[in-house]
């Protein structure tokens, strides 16, 4: 069966849809992972291997922040259900949760490119003290800001960042590879992302970091808000190999005891919203996920071109990341690609 997703995927680099791909697909036994194309579209460009670490983009909502959340809960370090304002004084969501944080319900704006700002303290402060726009639980508005908050949380009660809480707590124990803010060491490993803008060179001069500055950005955060937050955020910054996903979706399939029994409740999704705890669920249409994950499938996509799809019921999972953004952000072929993916995949893992 991986012929035919490496024949699939092949065809959309072909069409430019992205330079390159690294992709897994597995189930409780095990998994199986696979690269195609390069790491630019230049023929003397990297090959994509099991080496390539890819920019995650939103797929660390679920890869880190949320896992961060269970870890904490778990700990006993926070409650669901109390306020955020409990553990940041400052926050002025009200009442809202951090049950409200995580399903997209807080009332906070969805983004703030935060652009002209060039403190990343000033930044974070800017994010934290946003006031909402509706009330808790009115309405879902998928936020980077809401995870923003939760990042901050998580960093209040356990008295460390958001990477090494993660790192100690999730991704050590069971042996993934995952980090933000690769190393200098890392970076040609790393899969280049879009043309580095003018706002970004400009940021990068005021801080003194030039020598983070190519053509592209590579192995830098492309997202904006966690670029200017020093490239750890609650919304994007995860960089990892393909094997490290595969390994984080495994543990979501079989729901692994690191979760401590609180796993079944967080993938469950919220009444009649398209919304699980952290997780992104598959709509009855058009998901991502293609149309053999089953209706209870869990995942995310990350705006660089990654994305995962986790289907608790059968213990199936697949990911498919790319640079989809290379050289710019406008190229959407990438909708189309996902789901043909996907239904590949699940047929690969269950056969």
């Amino acid at each position: 069966m991986s012929e035919n997703i490496d024949a699939l995927l092949k065809s959309w680099v072909a069409k430019n849809a992205f330079p390159g791909a690294a992709y897994c697909y597995g189930n409780a036994k095990g998994y199986q992972v696979g690269f195609v194309g390069r790491h630019t579209y230049s023929p003397d460009s990297r090959l994509v291997t099991e080496d390539t670490w890819w920019d995650l983009a939103s797929v660390t909502k679920v890869m880190s922040t949320t896992m961060g959340a269970i870890c904490a809960t778990r700990n006993g370090l926070i409650s669901l259900d109390e306020p955020v304002k409990s553990y940041l004084p400052e926050s002025k969501l009200g009442t809202a949760t951090l049950r409200n944080l995580l399903l997209h319900n807080c009332g906070i704006k969805a983004y703030d490119a935060l652009t002209a700002i060039k403190d990343a303290s000033e930044a974070r402060t800017r994010i934290l003290t946003t006031s909402p726009n509706t009330k808790p639980g009115e309405k879902t508005v998928y936020s980077c800001l809401g995870f923003v908050n939760l990042m901050a949380v998580i960093e209040r009660v356990t008295e460390t960042n958001l990477g090494t809480y993660v790192e100690e707590e999730f991704f050590k124990p069971l042996g993934i590879r995952a980090c933000y803010r690769p190393t200098p060491g890392m970076v040609q490993n790393c899969a280049p992302t879009e043309a580095t803008p003018a706002w970004r060179r400009e940021l990068a001069r005021v801080r003194g970091e030039e020598w983070t500055l190519g053509e592209y950005v590579q192995g830098s955060v492309h997202d904006p808000i966690a670029y200017i937050l020093g490239g750890l955020s609650g919304n994007a910054g995860l960089f990892a190999p393909i094997e490290g996903v595969a390994k984080f979706a495994q543990a979501v399939a079989i729901n692994h005891e690191i979760f401590g029994g609180l796993l079944p409740e967080w993938i469950k999704r919220d009444g009649n919203e398209t919304r699980a705890l952290g997780f992104d669920t598959k709509s009855a249409e058009g998901s991502s996920s293609g149309t053999k994950f089953g209706s209870k499938s869990i995942g995310h996509t990350g705006f660089t071109g990654t994305c995962v799809w986790i289907d608790p019921e059968s213990q199936v999972f697949a990911a498919l990341l790319t640079n989809r953004v290379h050289p710019k952000d406008s190229d959407l072929q990438i909708s189309k690609a996902r789901p043909e993916f996907f239904d590949l995949a699940f047929t690969a893992a269950t056969s």
